[in-house]
């Protein structure tokens, strides 16, 4: 893949990942809070598994970002690894394998995370692609002729 290209594609990795990052901060979990036994309240799950997808979605687009800088196959191939693990923790987040959301189906937090699994696929397909196309010396490859 020429740099125009790759350029082109760590760019909608990365807009991919902000994108995460955005959603999850200001669409977030519910806000209401939890009330515990002691008198307190606390934040809902879904609050804080909404703040680890904003950091993770940070994260994920400085790496997207990174990968424009890369010339070689391995550390194109890196960055796109890197990206494709950032959509898959941030996809896992929202889940009951890792931080969760509210049990009931009708919470806000539901259509966030929702949102957020489009966009971790998209972010994913991105890095596949990198990942497929990482080597720049292709490029410069004669094409084949039958």
């Amino acid at each position: 893949m020429n740099k125009t290209a790759w350029t082109i594609v760590c760019l909608i990795g990365a807009i991919a990942m902000a994108a995460i990052a955005i959603a999850s901060a200001t669409l977030g979990g519910c806000a209401g809070q939890l009330q515990l036994a002691e008198g307190g309240s606390a934040p809902m799950k879904c609050h804080w598994a909404f703040v680890a997808d904003t950091f993770i979605g940070i994260l994920g687009a400085i790496i997207a970002l990174l990968g424009i800088a890369c010339t070689e196959a391995s550390g194109r191939r890196a960055s796109a690894i890197s990206l494709i693990a950032c959509a898959a923790i941030a996809a896992l987040i929202p889940t009951s394998m890792a931080i969760g959301i509210c049990a009931m189906s009708d919470m806000h937090c539901h259509e966030t995370a929702r949102i957020v699994w489009v966009l971790c696929a998209i972010a994913a397909i991105v890095g596949i692609i990198q990942a497929v196309k990482a080597n720049p010396d292709t490029a410069k490859l004669p094409k084949r002729t039958l």
